[in-house]
């Protein structure tokens, strides 16, 4: 039976395409730390679990390396889907909250997981356990500890076990066609902690492994704290980033957005009363905003009149092509939409969609493709495929600057809104935030 790992042209064929329509899911998408990617492939990526499937599928794509996955077991109960699962090379790994006969079956997932790295092919594991779309951590189980002690008792001669830390910061958990950057942080050498710690016990060694592992992922990510401050820190930090820098430069957002929250953790702990009062102003200030069913993007601006204006003007330019593009991507967004919006967790819905594009518009393209080759001349046939191909990519874009828009001239109206947002912002830069 060909282990999970070993090469597979079906696998490969399905992954490109796949990677296409993975990176196609982000406007703007940027890397950082390539550079820390181990040469060989003894190592354990460790992204933050923030947005459901496409974690997982955006370290895949960043990596362009056969890797496998491990994923929570109760999703591999059909068999169906179990050999869908392993297909893709995810493994499944029990989690204490499914019971204790079912941490019994941990130890296969773990030799199973040694022998993929020992055989020098990179594996991931979402070391939170289950995603929660916040900018934050929640605590780093024991499964990445277990996985890397062991494999660095079995590893073979001269090589080095090395979690590999990853952070993956979105622009927007629930709307598709959002931004990306994506962190490699610097490895950690596995083998070398244990060999410089002969002292510790194994349970004290396990500790450190989740400690160090969610340390380095929380400087990779816009990292909040959770607690009862949490919405009230978010809501000031991207008023505030969103002011400074443009969208379309994610990173230098991230970065705006960090600088910003260590501003606000600073005025929490020499001025609490002071931060008080601002967290309570900036949490009725988005509940406002929430209501009156005004974006953050629409907020970004002290000329909002000027603002709609000129989205107006951009909407109707691109009207025609976006009418086009959305009337050849029906199939796509149209049925896509409809089935998404009965999923129950709104984060899953990205990752259905990019699934949706992947199956749907390929096979779509596949007998377009057949049609257009057989009826016209190939150069048509070929300037005609290219042209589909990021149709519904582009339509989603097109349906973002309508709702937008509709954004805009909802601010422009609401006075009262305007009102609290500028009294806000200058409460902010009396406190220099």
């Amino acid at each position: 039976m060909k282990k999970i790992y070993e090469p597979d042209f079906g696998y490969t064929l399905v992954r490109r395409i796949a990677n296409f329509y993975i990176r196609g899911s982000y406007r703007f998408l940027e890397y950082e730390g390539l550079e820390n990617i181990p040469k060989d492939g003894a190592a354990i990526y460790s992204p933050n679990h923030c947005n459901t499937l496409m974690d997982p599928l955006v370290v895949l794509a960043m990596i362009r390396d056969k890797m496998v996955f491990v994923a929570r077991a109760d999703i591999f109960k059909k068999p169906f889907l179990k050999k869908v699962f392993t297909f893709f090379r995810i493994m499944p790994i029990n989690r204490v909250r499914d019971g204790f006969r079912s941490v019994l079956n941990v130890e296969e997932t773990v030799e199973k997981s040694i022998e993929v790295l020992n055989n020098q092919v990179p594996f991931c594991i979402l070391p939170e356990g289950m995603h929660r779309a916040m900018h934050s951590l929640l605590p780093i189980g024991k499964g990445i500890a277990r996985i890397a002690v062991g494999a660095d008792r079995q590893k073979k001669p001269g090589t080095h076990i090395r979690i590999v830390p990853v952070g993956c910061e979105y622009g927007d958990y629930f709307r598709y066609r959002s931004s990306l950057v994506m962190t490699v942080g610097e490895p950690i050498d596995i083998t070398a902690y244990i060999a410089d710690h002969p002292e510790k016990s194994e349970s004290e060694i396990f500790a450190d492994i989740r400690k160090m592992t969610g340390e380095a992922m929380k400087r990779l990510i816009v990292y909040i704290p959770d607690d009862e401050d949490y919405d009230a820190t978010w809501e000031i930090a991207r008023l505030r980033s969103g002011h400074q820098v443009p969208e379309c430069r994610p990173k230098e957002r991230m970065k705006a957005n960090r600088a910003e929250i260590e501003k606000i953790g600073r005025l929490r702990e020499e001025s609490p009363e002071k931060a008080k009062g601002i967290f309570e102003k900036a949490l009725a200030y988005g509940e406002a905003r929430k209501r009156a069913r005004v974006s953050t993007h629409a907020t970004y601006t002290r000329r909002p009149v000027a603002k709609a204006l000129w989205s107006t003007l951009k909407a109707l330019v691109c009207a025609p092509f976006g009418l086009v593009f959305a009337a050849v991507s029906v199939p796509i967004w149209g049925v896509g939409e409809k089935l998404a919006a009965g999923l129950k967790d709104p984060a899953f819905r990205n990752s259905f969609r990019c699934g949706v594009n992947i199956i749907v518009w390929t096979l779509l393209l596949l007998i377009a493709a057949v049609v257009l080759f057989c009826t016209v001349k190939w150069y048509w046939a070929i300037a005609a495929l290219v042209l589909l191909l990021p149709a519904p990519m582009l339509a989603y874009d097109w349906f973002e600057q309508v709702r937008r828009l509709a954004s805009s001239w909802r601010y422009v109206c609401n006075g009262s809104l305007r009102k609290q947002k500028d009294e806000l912002m200058e409460e902010m830069e009396k406190l220099d935030l």
